[in-house]
C-alpha cells in the first residue's frame, strides 16, 4: 500500500514535465525588430510579436508585451518586420515556366510555393480556377506549408445573354469559390465587349449569392458604369483617359477598391528587347536562364516591338501612372494586385516590381505597404489577414532593411512566416 503515494507522486511529476514541455514550445517571441503593422500606423521600434501556433497572440513594444516564461525568443535586433504581402489580383495553377496550359494540383502547389518564396503569403486568384484549386482554398486549408494561402474566383464569367452568364455563376458557386470575376473589355477593338445588361445581371446574381465581384475593364466610361452597377473591385487601372472628378467622387462614394496592375501593361512590351529584370539577382533566385531563353530570341523580341497592341499599352502606361496618383491622392483605397501568374508575368517577382512602379507613380512606401496588406484584406474581406494584430494569422516577412526608406527593401528578405511556420527556401 505504501507504493501508491510514490506512484501518484511520479504521475504528478510526469504531468508537470509534460506541461512544462508544452509551455516551452507554446510561444515564440520575435523580439527587437522594427515592426510595420500594415495599418499605416507609426512603426514600433524594438517591438515584439508573440506567436502561438498559427496566430499572433500579442503585439507591441518590448515594454508593452509580456513574454511568457519558457517562450522561444528570436532576437531580431536591426531587422524590420512587415505583414505578409497579399496579391489581390493574381492567377495560380496554369503556368509552368513561361507557358500556360499546365493546370493541375501539382502545379497549383508549385505556383503557390513560388509566391511564398517572394513573401507573397496570400494570393487572390481572379479567374481560370478549376476544381483542383478547391482543396487549396484558405477556407479548406488554413495552415499551408511552404506555400501561400489561396482564394479563388473560378471561371471568368462570360456570356452574350444574362441566362448564359448566370449559368456560369451557378457552376462556380457549386464548385466552391470565394469571388466572382467578369471582363468588360474589347481588347483594343479585337473582341466583343460584354453588354451592360449582362454584366448588371451578373453583378446582381453574384451579390444575391453573397459574393463580391471583381471586374476587368480598360476604359474610363466602362469603369464608371461598372461602379454604378455595383462592382466591388476595379481589377485594373483606367488606361485610356485621365480620371475626372466625377469618377473620383463615384469610386469614393461606392467605397470600391482600385487595383492598378501596372506590371500587366509592362509585361506586354518589356520583352521587345532583353529586359533588365533578367539580370536582377532577386529574379534569378527562382527563374533561371533556361526559363527565360525563349524571351531572348531576337525574332520574338522584334515581334513584340512590332505588335500594335503592345505598343498601345506601352503608350497608355503613363496614363495608368497618373490615374493611380490622382486616385491615391484623393483617398481612394488602392488594393494591391499584379495580374501575375499568366505567361511571362512572373509570379512573386512581379509583385515587388509592381511596388517599385507604384513608387514611381508617386505613392509613398507606407502607402504601398498598406495597399498590399491592410487594404487588400479589408476591401476583399480576407478575415484574419493583412495586418499584424492579436488574433490574426502569423503571416509576416523579416527584412534586413527598412522598406520605408526605399520600397525596394522589401526584396531584402531574411525569413518568411506563414501561419507561424517558416517558409523553407526552395530549390531552384
Amino acid at each position: 500500500m505504501k507504493i501508491y503515494p510514490l506512484i501518484c507522486l511520479s504521475l504528478l511529476c510526469l504531468l508537470a514535465c509534460k506541461n512544462e514541455i508544452h509551455e516551452e514550445t507554446a510561444f515564440t517571441a520575435f523580439s527587437g525588430a522594427r515592426i510595420i503593422d500594415g495599418s499605416g500606423a507609426t512603426p514600433i521600434e524594438d517591438g515584439v510579436i508573440l506567436v502561438q501556433e498559427d496566430h499572433i497572440i500579442a503585439f507591441g513594444s518590448r515594454e508593452e508585451v509580456e513574454i511568457p516564461e519558457h517562450s522561444h525568443v528570436i532576437d531580431l535586433t536591426g531587422k524590420t518586420i512587415i505583414p505578409g504581402l497579399i496579391n489581390g489580383h493574381g492567377h495560380v495553377g496554369d503556368v509552368k515556366g513561361i507557358s500556360g496550359g499546365h493546370y493541375s494540383a501539382e502545379n497549383l502547389a508549385e505556383n503557390l510555393s513560388i509566391y511564398a518564396t517572394y513573401g507573397i503569403t496570400t494570393v487572390v486568384s481572379l479567374g481560370g480556377d478549376q476544381e483542383e484549386a478547391v482543396s487549396f482554398r484558405h477556407l479548406n486549408d488554413k495552415n499551408p506549408q511552404n506555400r501561400s494561402r489561396l482564394f479563388i474566383a473560378g471561371a471568368v464569367i462570360t456570356g452574350d445573354a444574362p441566362a448564359e452568364a448566370e449559368k456560369m455563376i451557378e457552376e462556380n458557386h457549386e464548385m466552391g469559390v470565394d469571388f466572382m470575376k467578369i471582363r468588360v473589355d474589347d481588347n483594343l477593338g479585337n473582341a466583343t465587349k460584354m453588354p451592360e445588361e449582362v454584366y448588371r445581371a451578373v453583378i446582381g446574381r453574384s451579390h444575391e449569392l453573397g459574393y463580391k465581384i471583381a471586374t476587368h475593364s480598360y476604359y474610363l466610361e466602362d469603369s464608371r458604369k461598372l461602379l454604378e452597377a455595383g462592382s466591388d473591385l476595379l481589377a485594373h487601372s483606367v488606361r485610356d483617359l485621365p480620371v475626372d472628378e466625377s469618377f473620383v467622387q463615384l469610386i469614393k462614394e461606392k467605397k470600391v477598391g482600385y487595383c492598378p496592375t501596372l506590371t500587366r501593361e509592362l509585361s506586354t512590351y518589356v520583352y521587345e528587347d532583353t529586359a533588365a529584370l533578367f539580370s536582377d539577382p532577386f529574379f534569378q533566385k527562382v527563374y533561371d536562364k533556361v526559363t527565360i531563353q525563349p524571351l531572348l530570341d531576337p525574332e520574338r523580341q522584334a515581334n513584340v516591338a512590332a505588335n500594335s497592341n503592345a505598343q498601345t499599352y506601352k503608350k497608355q502606361l503613363p496614363v495608368a501612372y497618373a490615374n493611380l496618383k490622382s486616385l491615391n491622392d484623393a483617398g481612394v483605397p488602392i488594393v494591391f494586385g499584379t495580374d501575375s501568374g499568366v505567361p511571362t508575368r512572373f509570379m512573386g517577382y512581379f509583385e515587388h516590381l509592381e511596388m517599385e512602379m507604384m513608387a514611381e507613380a508617386g505613392m509613398s512606401p507606407m502607402e504601398i505597404l498598406v495597399s498590399a496588406t491592410k487594404n487588400v484584406a479589408e476591401y476583399l474581406e480576407l478575415e484574419g489577414l493583412g495586418t499584424l494584430a492579436p488574433g490574426h494569422y502569423a503571416d509576416f516577412i523579416i527584412l534586413d532593411a527598412n522598406p520605408l526608406e526605399d520600397i525596394r527593401n522589401t526584396r531584402e528578405i531574411n525569413e518568411i512566416y506563414i501561419g507561424g511556420n517558416k517558409v523553407v527556401e526552395r530549390d531552384k
